[in-house]
This record gives C-alpha cells, structure tokens and sequence, in this order.
C-alpha cells in the first residue's frame, strides 16, 4: 500500500486524485492552516491528522510515507495575484516542501503550481525552485499541464 502526506491540503485534492487512479494507498497525514479548508478537508477525508504549519513540521514526528504531494499557494506568482514571489510570506513556501523532501525522502513527490512560476521575476524564481529540485538528489520532471486534458471542466494550467 503506498502512504502519502498532504501538504497545503486544501479540500484534500492530492487525495481526491490519488482515489480516481483507483490506488490503494493511505493518506498517514496533512498540513493546512487555513480553518475553512481544514473544515471541508476533514469533511471529504476524516480521521486524517492535520500537521499544521508546514513551517513547523518536525520530519521525525511523521509517520513514514512513500509520496509528497504539495502545491505552495500560488498568489505570489499567479498572474491573477500581486507578484510578489518571495517577498509575499506564501512565496517561500516552497522552501519547506524541499525540506520535507530533503529529511524524509520519500520514494516520490508530486509538487505543483500555477505556469507563472517559469515566468516570475524574469525566469529567476524557477531557476531557484530547479536548483531546489536538483539539490534534492532526485530525478525529476517538469511540464505544464491543463485540468482540461484530464476530465476537469476548466482551463487550468499547472506545472
């Protein structure tokens, strides 16, 4: 059975995905600190303890799991946001997904976010978030991908 971890939950859509694959796996934990996502997320996926503040995750204290599944909040970089990148507090975010990855190493993670992250401050903020990645040891993919092109009635282009 693959565990998985949650971070910035949300309504629980990591899961939600990882049930439409008809996988069989076990949610063992989430972090989300925003108390009406943490509502509907315990609405669609009860029993599931919630972590809180990514920025205080303690690696040790989660239970082992094999996949990360995280998208950081999208508004410091989103085209419909301020474009504040890291100088919003949501836009280092990031920097504890890496961590978790980096103490944990799971076999895998998923991580997501809005296409603006390729563009944001002159391609500077994806040179950072690449070396992030890279200095993790593992190997991995990037793409853009539009909710469209699998079933979800909207346009949404993630990377």
């Amino acid at each position: 059975m693959l565990k998985a971890f949650e971070m910035f939950a949300g309504y629980g859509g990591g899961s939600f995905a990882l049930n439409r694959l008809g996988l069989d796996y076990e949610c063992v934990g989430y972090s989300e600190i925003d108390p009406h996502a943490i509502k509907c997320y315990e609405q669609n996926h009860s029993g599931i303890k919630n972590y809180g503040d990514c920025t205080k995750i303690d690696a040790e204290e989660l239970e082992d799991f094999d996949l990360l599944l995280g998208g950081f909040p999208c508004q410091p970089f989103s085209q419909a946001g301020k474009h504040k990148g890291e100088l919003d507090i949501r836009g280092t975010l990031f920097y504890d997904f890496v961590r978790l990855v980096d103490e944990i190493k799971p076999k895998m993670f998923i991580w997501e976010n809005v296409k603006g992250v390729y563009t944001h401050d002159k391609k500077k903020t994806w040179e950072v978030i690449s070396k992030c990645f890279d200095n993790t040891g593992y190997t991995w993919h990037h793409e853009v991908l539009n909710s469209k092109d699998y079933g979800v009635p909207q346009h949404r282009q993630r990377v």
